[in-house]
């Protein structure tokens, strides 16, 4: 074999092998990116219990449809109460109530019960309690997870803004965290199951000091409670929606009107068309992964690639 024809096979091989090892690579991040393997091997959502502490904003309907969607028995706060059929319900229980009536044409979907919840008052704590626990298939006494989507959010320059305003975001974004992890501890901790909280973000834009502060202070509270609640089995998750503005997160939804459909509505499989929509689906994989992984990691950046380094594949979300 003469020199030309020995380099000639050998670039070959080099670019065989390369092809191969980037295949093999590729499947590797696939098996780990879509690893959102329950706990008992079923098929994700399976009837899971999951509250959703306030689906009177944006984040939380929207992960309270999706849940519902992927086969979870999902029940959502509301401040105004269930979702009634009367004509001053928020869009956040029309919404809700679009998506019960298209369950009942649509076999395998999960369901979607609205409760009266106010992280802010005891009151309503302890009664969401009792009605979940009405709720649950006879035998069970368990939550699979419940996500704090509670959160208000002012902005402004730090000596302009009123100080009832650093005492509101606290009372919700903080305290009312604890006072849910305190309530529905017991019920967690029959099933095995996992907190999740919204944690700090960046780039976020000035005028949001007191804000940042409030969710740094949940991303303390949630280690904490991740080392105090391990010892009964709980699991504490949280989230970093990156980039996406707190106004938006927590913003009220409201209803596309007929002209502007064309431009911003998002089509939400049996729901009314609503805005704002703030996870993209990607944002929503890396929510499923933290939701139903067995071991999840303390933390999950929402962020709008799920992707993986060379040599890095097992550090992947």
């Amino acid at each position: 074999m003469d020199e030309n024809t020995a380099l000639v096979l050998a670039l070959q091989l080099v670019a065989l092998f390369s092809i191969a090892g980037a295949l093999l690579l590729y499947l590797l991040c696939k098996i780990r990116g879509s690893g959102s393997d329950l706990s008992d091997g079923s098929t994700p959502g399976a009837g899971k219990p999951v509250l959703v502490t306030s689906a009177d904003n944006a984040i939380g309907l929207q992960i309270a449809i999706h849940l519902a969607t992927r086969g979870f028995r999902v029940f959502a706060g509301l401040k105004d109460g269930a979702a009634s059929g009367s004509s001053e319900d928020s869009t956040s229980a029309k919404v809700i109530r679009a998506w019960q009536k298209h369950r009942e044409s649509v076999q395998g979907q999960g369901v979607l019960i609205a409760l009266p919840l106010d992280v802010t008052r005891e009151d309503l704590l302890h009664e969401a309690v009792d009605i979940i626990r009405a709720h649950l298939p006879a035998g069970e006494d368990g939550m699979w997870a419940v996500i704090n989507t509670n959160g208000l959010s002012y902005r402004g320059r730090l000596d302009q803004q009123d100080i009832a305003h650093w005492d509101a975001m606290l009372k919700t974004n903080v305290v009312g965290i604890l006072r849910t992890a305190r309530k529905f501890q017991s019920l967690l901790r029959n099933a095995g199951g996992r907190i999740v909280t919204v944690g700090a973000t960046e780039n976020l834009g000035a005028g949001l000091v007191a804000y940042v502060a409030s969710r740094y202070a949940v991303e303390g509270a949630s280690k904490a409670l991740r080392q105090e609640l391990s010892q009964v089995g709980v699991k504490v998750v949280t989230i970093n929606p990156q980039g996406i503005m707190p106004e938006l997160l927590f913003s009220a939804p409201k209803m596309n009107s007929q002209q502007d459909q064309q431009e911003t509505s998002v089509e939400i499989t049996g729901c009314m068309d609503y805005q704002p929509v703030v996870l993209s689906k990607r944002a929503l994989d890396i929510l499923d992964i933290a939701i139903t992984t067995r071991n999840p990691k303390p933390n999950y950046s929402l962020e709008e690639k799920l992707w993986c380094k060379p040599f890095e594949i097992f550090k992947i979300v």
